[in-house]
């Protein structure tokens, strides 16, 4: 008769246990997709996602004086031989583009490193101006891209209705 409460008591604790896991897992599912958590988890992945792509996005200001408009471009680490910019009407197209390979051989302990990289990233800004192309100019500084040039007024034409 004790032989038999010792193994239900066993057996019981065992059920017990089981159940405390299955809860377990159970809340922690709830924790990780729950809707807060899920956009935290979200967040996370967009972080990894970004950092692998150094300049996928783009970063830029444009402010304008009296006389000219300028448009600021962050371009951290990039050389200026990678950039290219491109004026089309009202917009300015900006792209870089980075290519990178690494070669790491060690014979002492016969350790051989080969990689690649290649990055592409294009942003086009619209200006509320016309934008002059002979007049425009770029300059490149400790990673600064500053494209300026002269506001264009942009003069009304009456077209009379035939």
């Amino acid at each position: 008769m004790k032989d038999d409460y010792k193994s239900d008591s066993k057996s019981q604790k065992k059920a017990d246990l089981g159940e405390m896991g299955n809860d377990l897992i159970k809340k922690m599912d709830e924790i990780f997709y729950s809707k807060p958590s899920r956009n935290i988890m979200d967040s996370i992945d967009s972080f990894f996602q970004q950092s692998s792509t150094p300049f996928s996005r783009i970063p830029v200001d444009m402010y304008e004086s009296d006389s000219e408009w300028v448009v600021k471009v962050d371009l951290p680490g990039v050389e200026k031989e990678r950039i290219n910019i491109d004026i089309v009407g009202d917009r300015i197209k900006i792209s870089v583009s980075d290519d990178k390979e690494v070669k790491e051989v060690d014979d002492k302990y016969n350790y051989h490193r080969r990689e690649r990289r290649y990055h592409r990233a294009e942003r086009t800004v619209q200006m509320p101006y016309p934008i002059d192309k002979r007049t425009a100019k770029a300059k490149f500084k400790n990673g600064i891209l500053e494209i300026r040039g002269p506001k264009k007024s942009i003069s009304n034409y009456h077209l009379d209705i035939e």
